[in-house]
């Protein structure tokens, strides 16, 4: 077996076998993380208002950034546009000295989440998304079994009565740590930290 995959089979291992342990590891690092995007989420607030002092008197009032969208008008069309949680809105300048709106709807992110998955039993993951496209993300990830690929989507807009902001239904594909040569499928949902 392959000396890296012994190594987080065993990390998994130890944590199954010390389970408080690790669950005052994984929170400690939970906390940490939240930390880092609220100070990050801050700075962008303080960009956005900063910026909106550009923004020309014809878009001031037909603008409005909500937690997941902007809706605004464009000549003589209203445009709606998904702002996914990864993404954001930067007002600036043309060279011509317009305002204008870009919304950022897709990238690369280092984005950590877990889920739980269904593969003939269920199980439990964590994830990392690695590259997000409006509603959809690619990422990879771990079950105590083994490592994944996964697809997924946000729900917000397909469930709109319960509206769930930061869940997304995955499909993975995968392979067991004791037998590589062993495939799985994963159907779940996951969220993000």
């Amino acid at each position: 077996m392959n000396p890296v995959w012994t190594v987080i089979k065993n990390l998994f291992s130890w944590a199954w076998a010390h389970k408080n342990i690790a669950a005052y590891i994984i929170l400690a690092i939970v906390i940490m993380i939240l930390s880092w995007q609220n100070n990050r989420h801050e700075e962008k607030i303080a960009t956005i208002s900063t910026e909106k002092g550009v923004l020309e008197e014809r878009l001031k009032n037909q603008t409005v950034i909500t937690k997941n969208k902007i809706v605004y008008r464009d000549r003589d069309k209203v445009v709606i546009k998904y702002i996914p949680a990864e993404g954001g809105v930067v007002i600036g300048e043309t060279l011509d000295g317009k305002t204008e709106l870009k919304v950022k709807n897709w990238g690369f992110t280092a984005r950590p989440g877990f889920g739980a998955y269904y593969t003939g039993d269920f199980e439990g993951a964590l994830d990392l998304k690695l590259f997000f496209y409006d509603r959809y993300s690619f990422g990879v990830g771990s079950t105590l079994n083994g490592p994944n690929l996964f697809f997924s989507r946000h729900l917000d807009d397909l469930i709109p009565v319960i509206k769930p902001e930061n869940v997304e239904l995955s499909l993975g594909y995968g392979r067991l740590y004791d037998d590589f040569g062993h495939s799985l499928f994963l159907v779940g949902v996951r969220t993000n930290f």
